[in-house]
């Protein structure tokens, strides 16, 4: 555990030292950031996420980091699985839906949709969830072409109408 949190600290000083410098070796460092979302520690994956989030603010642009991110959404490890959802709640709400190109991302939640475990499949929901509360209504009608089940959408469109009554929308 130690060494994990100790090897994320170092990751993170050498973003804060070198900013925009450090873009070049995000590809070097995605793919073991992305195993560690699946850490069975909670600190674990919250400093992961945490420096996923510093380097889409100092070395490159979210969009950029997660274009090499979307393998994460086919992880062997659901609680990768789930921790990539919870990264895209976080980066929504750091960076605003407008720093993204959702339309790349939201094919891969809706695959976790009809995810074997139960977690994963809660956390693409919200994730959803999250994306229409930036966005809108486009998300329901995009949704409503994936050709999900139509049980599956009226769970996430109540959850959607819910949103918008409690009037937290962005």
């Amino acid at each position: 555990l130690q060494v994990v949190l100790l090897g994320i600290d170092i990751i993170s000083a050498l973003v804060s030292r070198l900013q925009d410098r450090f873009k070049a070796q995000i590809g070097t460092v995605l793919p073991s950031l992305l195993d560690r979302l699946g850490d069975s520690k909670d600190s674990v994956r919250e400093q992961d996420q945490t420096l996923l989030l510093k380097i889409m603010e100092q070395a490159a642009n979210p969009q950029y980091v997660w274009d090499r991110m979307l393998g994460g959404f086919k992880h062997k490890n659901f609680r990768t699985r789930e921790g990539i959802c919870l990264c895209l709640i976080a980066t929504l709400n750091a960076s605003g839906a407008q720093s993204l190109t959702l339309s790349k991302i939201v094919p891969h939640i809706c695959n976790l949709l009809g995810d074997p475990n139960s977690q994963v499949r809660d956390a693409a929901i919200n994730s959803l969830v999250e994306i229409y509360r930036h966005v809108g209504e486009r998300v329901r009608a995009d949704l409503s072409k994936k050709g999900l089940p139509q049980s599956r959408l009226n769970v996430i469109f109540t959850k959607f109408d819910e949103v918008q009554k409690s009037g937290n929308m962005v």
